[in-house]
């Protein structure tokens, strides 16, 4: 009988032990729930804010698209004012000074084939570095 009261008020006092456990496990449950609901309710806030700051630039994105469209529109029929030719032909010796080749100078300045040869030959660099020797 003794024996029995052992088994007894051991199994007693594990029954217990476990039952307070699954107590305080089951508050920790609802206070992770709860946690989780607050948690997710500012991450809910902070995405309507992002995406009403989304909103705002896309307007203002589309407000700047539509000025550059004008400003290319404006651009395209206003003729350009042409180059005066001694201006063309300063920057034509500054690229020739600097290594700019024959091909370089006609396709940028507008200068003919005899003339962007001699600017090369006056004024390329292997010429400016014999006249400095």
């Amino acid at each position: 009988m003794i024996l029995f009261d052992y088994v007894f008020w051991g199994m007693a006092g594990t029954i217990l032990v476990l039952g307070f456990a699954v107590g305080l496990q089951a508050i920790n449950l609802v206070r992770l729930r709860d946690a989780t609901r607050r948690d997710v309710q500012r991450l809910f806030e902070q995405m309507d804010l992002t995406l009403g700051e989304l909103r705002d630039v896309s307007v203002s994105l589309a407000g700047g698209i539509a000025v550059i469209d004008t400003l290319r529109s404006r651009e395209a029929s206003v003729p350009s004012a042409p180059v005066p030719a001694a201006q063309s032909y300063d920057i034509a010796l500054r690229l020739a000074r600097s290594g700019a080749g024959r091909e370089e100078l006609m396709s940028t300045c507008g200068m003919s084939r005899h003339e962007a040869e001699l600017a090369v030959r006056l004024h390329g660099p292997s010429r400016s570095s014999a006249r400095r020797r």
